[in-house]
């Protein structure tokens, strides 16, 4: 049997003016979404998305995503722990082990949602909380590396330094990613955020670049830029649902089909404005 994981690439999900929509991170395993989790994908695939990504945040949603992916052909499942989810009481060992064996099943393409997040850490905890999650991503990337496939990151911090900076979550993540050789092994940045030095230095790790309803904000100019960055070959777009909603739906729960509207201001965004390209 072909692994799920060889039949689907990050490169597959590039997003395509012309062509169907690939939702690369949807949490179909989260409530409130859950509970109709048939309905919800019954209405994103008539509205034009053709797949969709499902990530694990913990080991019970990884679980969930992995049961829903075995029901549906066009749903994928990423499993790992949210780096806000990281635990000094859990046994991180055993973990690992449980994530490993979820790997092993043909509905799985890799790992994620795995990173760091200090951006609600108080300032007493932030050293110590900071460690921890540091610990489980350098576990969690070692497991992505064992295993192949899918690796998405997420990233987020309430600073946006633009020179490396140790004890930021932005420069301390590519501090440990950059330790890795990924030319043959692609990486999203799963809702993108940070400087734009930041983000240049992921994308020359070879990063492709998740942008989500919230590049449709009227204040998201710092997103606008960012998007100016990445090339149209490494350009991925998500829901990030139940998070998130485009700008029409924006205090209401976001729910997968929504990514139509995030795909429509794309296209218009990309067809009124000039598209820079580098070559890293």
């Amino acid at each position: 049997m072909i692994h799920m994981s060889q039949q689907l690439t990050i490169p597959d999900c590039v997003f395509n003016q012309d062509g169907p929509i690939i939702d690369t991170h949807a949490h179909y395993n989260l409530e409130p979404l859950y509970a109709d989790w048939p309905g919800l994908w019954a209405k994103a695939q008539s509205l034009g998305i053709a797949k969709t990504v499902v990530p694990g945040t913990s080991l019970e949603s990884s679980r969930r995503g992995v049961e829903i992916a075995s029901h549906e052909e066009n749903l994928f499942a990423l499993v790992g722990v949210h780096p806000s989810e990281a635990s000094a009481s859990a046994d991180l060992s055993s973990v690992i082990s449980e994530l490993s064996k979820l790997l092993e099943n043909d509905h799985v393409l890799g790992v994620g949602e795995v990173g760091l997040d200090y951006f609600r850490l108080k300032p007493e905890e932030r050293e110590s909380q900071s460690q921890l999650q540091q610990v489980w991503f350098k576990a969690q990337l070692d497991l992505a590396r064992q295993h192949g496939g899918w690796l998405a990151l997420h990233v987020r911090d309430q600073q946006t330094p633009s020179i490396p900076t140790k004890g930021n979550a932005y420069w301390d993540a590519y501090e440990i990613v950059k330790k890795y050789d990924w030319s043959s092994q692609p990486f999203i940045l799963h809702c993108v955020s940070g400087s734009p030095e930041y983000v240049k230095a992921m994308l020359e790790l070879g990063a492709y670049v998740g942008f989500d309803g919230n590049l449709t904000y009227p204040k998201a100019d710092s997103l606008r830029e960012l998007l100016q960055l990445v090339p149209r070959d490494r350009l991925l777009i998500e829901t990030d649902a139940p998070y998130l909603p485009p700008q029409p739906y924006r205090g209401q729960t976001c729910e997968p089909w929504m990514i139509v509207e995030t795909a429509k201001w794309l296209n218009n965004y990309l067809s009124d404005t000039k598209w820079y390209i580098e070559i890293y």
